[in-house]
């Protein structure tokens, strides 16, 4: 049992200045510098002027950060929350349209499409984009102010494959990841994680109409997930009616948003600005 005041003893109750200058962390993160990764990448601060979260967004195979990925982080509009898109490093060959690719992934000769067994996909991965994305977290980290355990990371196919990647072999603990139709790279089996324990919550989403992979591969896969980051911290959400692509109704973001909620930390910024605080003492 705690120990409870005297009734017998009057309190003296004694208003505490108010520091203007205190030692809280600025509401407002720095912005990166787009010198400190070869990547190309879009960053704003949070709509709501409190960077207390940073989610970074990896757009799918194919695809590239605007207008879409850009789009979707301003419509998300998650609260204390900076975002920033990285754009893959190596456009998709052969195509009219701006297409990248996050690693070789079709045969220059045929055409087909890369598997696992080809070993120019996980050497860049190794050799280019995992330095690269580590540098970057660094960065945000050291330079910009942001807090390891305040990062998630959003992905999309290629780009959820990604995210899961530098999160279990780039050596940072960090929030959370969502990937939707993602997983990790076949070729990273027999790697393992530079950080031990990993604390880093994933969330999958996967549509029951996805055909090219499908539900059942996709389990699979997923318990490849599930061993590198613990069972306790992952979780597998299938989407009914949804197909391969990213979600298009309130049945597939709601899962995403119900995840966010849990995860994303806020500030209580009005209780740090209150005047009318006061130290009781008997």
């Amino acid at each position: 049992m705690p120990d409870l005041p005297d009734p017998s003893k009057p309190l003296e109750v004694t208003p505490q200045q108010h520091d203007t200058t205190s030692k809280l962390q600025p509401l407002r993160k720095k912005a990166p510098l787009t010198n400190s990764t070869p990547l190309t990448f879009h960053y704003e601060p949070s709509a709501d002027g409190v960077d207390e979260n940073l989610v970074i967004f990896f757009h799918g195979l194919g695809d590239k950060i605007t207008p879409g990925f850009t789009s979707l982080a301003k419509k998300l509009n998650l609260p204390q929350s900076a975002t920033c898109c990285i754009q893959a490093p190596t456009p998709v060959p052969y195509l009219n349209e701006e297409a990248w690719q996050w690693y070789p992934s079709f045969d220059l000769l045929t055409g087909e499409q890369l598997g696992p067994d080809r070993p120019e996909r996980m050497l860049q991965m190794k050799q280019t984009v995992r330095p690269a994305l580590v540098k970057l977290l660094q960065h945000f980290i050291q330079y910009c102010g942001f807090s390891a355990d305040r990062i998630i990371l959003f992905g999309f196919s290629q780009g959820g494959s990604v995210a899961l990647d530098v999160a279990a072999f780039g050596g940072i603990n960090l929030k959370a990841i969502i990937s939707i139709g993602g997983y990790l790279m076949e070729e990273s089996q027999n790697v393992v994680p530079k950080t031990s324990p990993l604390t880093t919550r994933v969330f999958v989403l996967h549509g029951a109409k996805d055909y090219t992979v499908v539900p059942k591969i996709a389990k699979d896969k997923f318990k490849y997930i599930e061993r590198v980051f613990g069972k306790a911290n992952t979780g597998l959400h299938i989407v009914e009616g949804m197909g391969g692509g990213m979600p298009n109704s309130e049945t597939g973001w709601r899962p995403i948003m119900t995840f966010f909620a849990d995860v994303l930390e806020y500030r209580n910024v009005a209780l740090e600005n209150m005047t009318d605080v006061f130290e009781v003492k008997q």
